[in-house]
């Protein structure tokens, strides 16, 4: 009994005073029981971690002090991350419940969802209002007794619809898009004949300081300019002004092609004003019979007509006005006869007569009966600039879907609706309307959705890009990849990055790295240092050809006579001695956006390849972001490999 009671004294007392024994006896024993529990980890986070997420109690209590509880309560219906419920907020806790044996030193990269939102333009596009051109607006463009309710390839839509939508909206914000319906056909109206139609297509898309349109002429008389071809909003038109003619006076003209003029046809085109002044710059309209020639001097000869009475050109209220039918003149007078119509700009750059013309659509027919063509209903979008309305060009992945794009989905409407989901209908209609896709292509399909419960129809758009041979839908909802590290027993977002300069030619992602060394030796230290083809430099010895460090002494010398009273020894210290300072022009001009991280060394990790005329020899350097777009190279990190 004595026995045992002294051993249970003895035993208590071994553990009151079991620190000091231990440091006596056995000072091996903290190093021996210290875990080793280093992990580098890539994490993808599966359903049931966005519940664990937002259900952990520090997070919880860190929501709370934020007034953001309702949020994260939200993370476990919606599996994903936000602005708010951020990543480096919340993530940390959920690492430490998980890996709760790690120790510092340890990474983990963690991939999760995130809602960033749908970019701006899709956010416009669902703002859309919708119009419909009604016969009253037909009635004005074919005239009151016609029953035409259909625009053609002569009466062009976008030439209209502009004044019709100034009307329907006066109050409209820039920014303010319409998706607007109305009737199209490929023909001429029954009985129309088509004496002259140019629409100046050919320069939808480039611009001339004098215009070249098939069979016309462009002739100045006084002074240097010319009629220019220009473009605007996937639009081509010609132009004329005078400002900034030093010249003076300037008097040009556009002379039409010959035209044949038969019974009842009208010329009429579209026209606007921009920069505005009442001093001048003015258009003239004229008609001849008799014009012949391709210089001045046959303008001057021949007899014109002036039936600039007939159209008028509306003053504008902002810069430019709007491309519009400006009127129309009867050619009756000309029938059985050939002419050549002419637009005349005069102007004067020091007086101050510089009001720019524009013109477009320019077209000699009669109208024909009309009423029983064949023509189909569509839609296009129209956007407000703030002056005026103009076919939409804001993005060009957005794609107005007409009702051609719903026959083909076998439907004869031209609308999605809760049973006809657009979820499971663009995909299909998308890969059928674009069979041949690059991937990461993006489509913007914009439509119309007919809610039946409220009996209301509101346009709507989404963005789809062609990804592993589908179009997938972006819901706002990205994938992205952080990295955690855990320092000083937390974890915490750590942005540090690894760059593996794969060497070899055609590596595009490799050479704007070493382009980035060389143009910045270009610039700071000279061309002396750099080849013909600028792509390879001889300070750093950075080759955007090769992808790698060109550290041979002969090509060294043979760039520059800097090197020639240097041994291959000497000079092959200072190559390695340079070599740290090099990768810094690469960071600043490619990750300006760097940025350090409060309790965690954030560095960039280069790996790459030094060659020297016989060996490709692969080596590591690190640099450390001191600041917004700066860093510093980490002393004694360059190594090899």
């Amino acid at each position: 009994m004595k026995k045992n009671l002294f051993m249970t004294v003895a035993a208590a007392a071994l553990l009151l005073s079991g620190c000091d024994y231990n440091d006596k006896y056995f000072d091996w024993l903290d190093e021996a029981t210290v875990p080793t529990d280093v992990k580098t980890l890539e994490y993808k986070l599966e359903t049931a971690d966005y519940a664990t997420i937002s259900s952990n109690s520090s997070n919880v209590a860190i929501a709370k002090a934020a007034g953001v509880s309702a949020q994260l309560t939200a993370v476990k219906t919606n599996m994903y991350l936000t602005d708010v419920i951020n990543a480096e907020t919340y993530i940390p806790a959920f690492l430490a419940a998980k890996w709760y044996t790690a120790d510092d030193g340890s990474s983990v990269k963690v991939t999760y969802q995130k809602m960033e939102g749908v970019p701006a333009y899709v956010t416009a596009l669902n703002a859309t209002s919708t119009y419909k051109v009604s016969n009253t607006d037909y009635a004005t463009v074919w005239g009151s007794s016609s029953s035409n309710k259909f625009f053609t390839p002569t009466v062009k839509a976008s030439a209209y619809i502009p004044t019709f939508l100034k009307t329907a909206y006066p109050s409209a914000e820039t920014g303010a898009i319409v998706a607007v319906d109305y009737n199209q056909s490929e023909k001429e109206p029954s009985g129309s004949v088509v004496g002259l139609n140019e629409t100046v297509d050919s320069y939808l898309t480039t611009s001339s300081t004098k215009a070249e349109l098939t069979g016309w002429l462009n002739i100045t008389t006084t002074g240097t300019y010319f009629w220019n071809g220009k473009n605007f909003s996937s639009n081509g038109y010609i132009q004329a002004s005078a400002y900034k003619h030093t010249a003076g006076p300037l008097e040009t003209y556009m002379i039409s092609p010959s035209v044949s003029v038969k019974s009842g046809m009208k010329l009429s085109f579209s026209a606007c004003y921009g920069n505005y002044t009442a001093k001048g710059g003015t258009l003239s309209v004229l008609v001849s019979e008799n014009f012949s020639g391709e210089t001045a001097e046959a303008v001057t000869a021949a007899t014109w007509k002036d039936v600039t009475s007939n159209f008028t050109i509306e003053i504008p209220t902002g810069t430019y006005g709007t491309l519009t039918k400006a009127g129309e003149a009867d050619l009756s007078s000309y029938a059985g006869k050939n002419v050549r119509i002419a637009f005349k700009y005069t102007g004067d750059g020091t007086t101050g007569a510089t009001t720019t013309v524009q013109v477009d659509n320019i077209v000699v027919k009669s109208e024909g009966a009309g009423g029983t063509d064949v023509y189909a209903a569509t839609t296009a979008l129209y956007a407000f600039d703030g002056t005026k309305w103009a076919p939409y060009s804001a993005n060009a992945n957005a794609y107005m879907m007409t009702k051609a794009d719903f026959t083909l989905l076998n439907s004869s409407r031209d609308n999605f609706s809760a049973t006809m989901s657009a979820d499971t209908y663009l995909p299909l209609f998308l890969k059928e309307k674009f069979p041949i896709s690059l991937e990461g292509r993006v489509i913007t399909p914009v439509y119309k959705f007919y809610n039946s419960t409220t009996k209301v129809t509101t346009v709507r758009a989404d963005e789809y890009t062609y990804t592993s041979g589908a179009w997938v839908k972006n819901n706002g909802i990205v994938t992205v990849t952080d990295q955690f590290v855990r320092n000083a027993g937390k974890w915490t977002y750590n942005p540090s990055v690894v760059i593996t300069l794969v060497a070899g030619k055609n590596l595009p992602e490799s050479a704007k790295y070493y382009q980035a060394i060389t143009d910045a030796v270009k610039a700071e230290k000279g061309s002396q240092y750099v080849t013909s083809y600028g792509n390879n430099d001889y300070y750093y010895g950075g080759s955007a050809y090769q992808n790698n460090f060109d550290f041979r002494p002969s090509a060294w010398k043979a760039q520059t006579t800097e090197y020639a009273n240097m041994t291959d020894e000497q000079l092959t210290a200072l190559m390695y001695k340079r070599l740290p300072e090099s990768f810094i022009y690469a960071l600043k001009a490619i990750h300006p956006d760097a940025a350090p991280v409060a309790g965690v060394d954030v560095t960039y990790t280069f790996n790459f390849v030094v060659y020297d005329g016989t060996n490709n020899t692969n080596y590591t350097i690190v640099y450390k972001v001191t600041g917004v777009g700066e860093f510093t190279y980490v002393e004694g990190s360059l190594a090899k490999k």
